[in-house]
């Protein structure tokens, strides 16, 4: 942590939390703030210059982002998820040729917005963090510049696969990556290993060319869907498997379309012997819950990326615990939501977190 973003994390700390009224009417009301801020952007007479002639669609997709992000920070209380989001949505938004003074005008906007659908004894404290928002707007954009997170570190005998892997996948080469899998998967327990060493830092890899804008979202996707193909095959290798531990459900959370977690600990979890019937991502609240009471599972694992689905998480979870037919099973929650803001996964609800396949596997293999 820097020094800057760490004297940032404690100024937000000083925060007021937002009382449960003000929460539930900024949530109710979202709609409306949303259409509201949406007009009001369009009709900036600047407006392509600010988004850097990006859609509006993409603006748009922005806002309903924003929205349901900074409900989720007022409902949990965390506001060092806050501080820690807004220097990556910076970075992100300036990557993709978004103006810094974009940001600023949609804040203002937002404040327009909550005046305008949010009784006026309700607003002042989510006002007054929209205003610190505002005042820590040149500080945001030094953090944002500043040198990104580095991935999980990797074993050096590791280290050219995961490189030649890399280069391949940015590369489109789906038949290099499948050849490299193949030569570091020989027996189930080199899965794990390769899960750990290649895959998920070559992902978070991606991830920061994404946000920087130096590869396209097309080029991301095709990175994302080689993946998804390697993973497939490693479901059927033919390793003798005996299921000879608990029953677990693996998903990612309602929204969320980023899988690749979920689905190596998923494989993972499978030839440690455990039953296991994987969900893929974006799964409803009301179905998951049907398929947890026919299974009857000892774990559930969900996996959450973006800041702004950890509020479906927590329902999710919540809802779990206050079933008598559920609240026995164990709820691990694991994703890049989770790994940088100390102690978020407890406002979430959940049993325990884990930040790679090896961590999850010792804590799930101890609750048995």
């Amino acid at each position: 942590m820097t020094i800057l973003l760490d004297q940032i994390i404690k100024d937000a700390k000083k925060l007021p939390l937002i009382p449960l009224v003000s929460s539930s009417e900024y949530h109710e009301k979202l709609s409306l703030m949303l259409r509201d801020v949406n007009e009001m952007m369009e009709d900036t007479p600047s407006i392509n210059n600010l988004i850097g002639n990006n859609p509006l669609v993409v603006m748009r997709d922005n806002h309903k982002n924003h929205a349901q992000f900074m409900a989720t920070v007022f409902t949990i209380g965390n506001y060092e998820l806050l501080a820690r989001t807004i220097p990556w949505v910076y970075r992100a938004y300036s990557g993709h040729k978004f103006t810094y003074d974009y940001i600023t005008v949609h804040l203002y906007n937002w404040l327009k917005a909550i005046d305008t659908h949010i009784n006026a004894e309700n607003t002042k404290e989510i006002k007054t963090v929209y205003n610190w928002m505002i005042d820590k707007h040149d500080v945001m954009i030094s953090l944002s510049q500043e040198k990104q997170i580095e991935p999980p570190p990797v074993k050096p005998d590791w280290m050219e696969r995961k490189n030649n892997f890399l280069s391949a996948l940015l590369d489109g080469d789906t038949k290099k990556c499948i050849e490299i899998s193949n030569e570091s998967i020989k027996t189930k327990n080199d899965i794990e290993s390769f899960y750990l060493q290649i895959i998920q830092p070559v992902m978070y890899e991606i991830g920061m060319l994404w946000e920087r804008g130096e590869i396209s979202v097309a080029r991301e996707h095709l990175a994302s869907a080689i993946v998804s193909r390697i993973l497939s095959t490693n479901g059927m290798r033919g390793f003798s498997i005996q299921k000879n531990k608990g029953k677990a459900v693996i998903c990612a959370s309602p929204n969320e379309f980023h899988e690749i977690g979920a689905w190596m600990i998923s494989d993972v979890l499978e030839y440690e012997g455990w039953e296991v019937k994987y969900l893929g991502a974006n799964m409803p609240k009301e179905d998951l819950i049907e398929l947890l009471t026919d299974f009857k599972p000892h774990l559930l694992a969900l996996s959450v990326t973006m800041p702004f689905n950890i509020i479906k998480t927590k329902e999710i979870i919540r809802d779990i615990k206050n079933n008598s037919n559920l609240s026995k099973i164990k709820v691990l929650i694991g994703g890049r939501a989770f790994n940088e803001t100390t102690d978020l996964w407890h406002a979430a609800g959940a049993d325990a977190f884990a930040s790679d396949v090896q961590k999850m596997k010792a804590i799930v293999n101890s609750w048995l």
